[in-house]
């Protein structure tokens, strides 16, 4: 009984907002930063017919502040409970890993290992994507090439910071088939 009580102690007293020990600069080149960051995230689930009046399938979308991610025909994201959501909805967030990855080739460093094409047309336009990256099933979006949000299962967080920080070692910047997208003059410094 006594080892039992202290184990319900100890568990109280985790911290239990971030799954990964991802928060600062990823090796290599490129000075990308990756940073965990805790995102309530609550899954709406509804006919498609009403969500499609809500936001469109495949897009992100931001309505008063609040984030509305949908990439299911059945279900949207949200990172709060806005008043025009009636429906019953579910906390998430125990679930998911939110990183956030910064730097001026972010969202280009992140395309050479999608099994989408984050430039095409379509997408470019949606700023966001569920897709893998390499084997890692996440979902992408992003407000400008610089910054870029993916969001994980959180069982894989500590997984998946490693091999973005394995992918940033191994990128070669003198490789033609990984060399950044040309970058304006007066971008910032690259160190995101």
């Amino acid at each position: 009984f006594m080892i039992q009580k202290e184990a319900a102690i100890v568990g109280d007293d985790l911290d239990i907002s971030t799954a990964s020990d991802a928060s600062g600069l990823l090796p290599g080149h490129l000075g990308l930063r990756l940073d965990e960051i805790f995102l309530p995230l609550m899954a709406v689930h509804d006919t498609a017919e009403r969500l499609d009046k809500i936001i469109p399938f495949g897009h992100v979308k931001s309505y008063d502040g609040m984030l509305h991610l949908r990439f299911w025909p059945d279900m949207i994201w949200l990172n709060g409970l806005p008043s025009h959501i009636s429906n019953h909805a579910v906390d998430i967030s125990h679930g998911m890993a939110h990183f956030s990855l910064r730097g001026v080739e972010a969202l280009h460093f992140i395309a050479h290992y999608t099994t989408a094409d984050v430039f095409d047309a379509s997408i470019s336009k949606a700023q966001a994507i569920r897709t893998n990256i390499n084997h890692y099933p996440c979902v992408i979006w992003w407000e400008n090439t610089r910054d870029v949000h993916l969001v994980t299962d959180r069982s894989l967080a500590q997984s998946f910071a490693d091999h973005l920080r394995t992918l940033a070692v191994r990128h070669d910047p003198l490789d033609p088939s990984t060399l950044p997208r040309p970058i304006h003059p007066d971008a910032p410094d690259r160190r995101g």
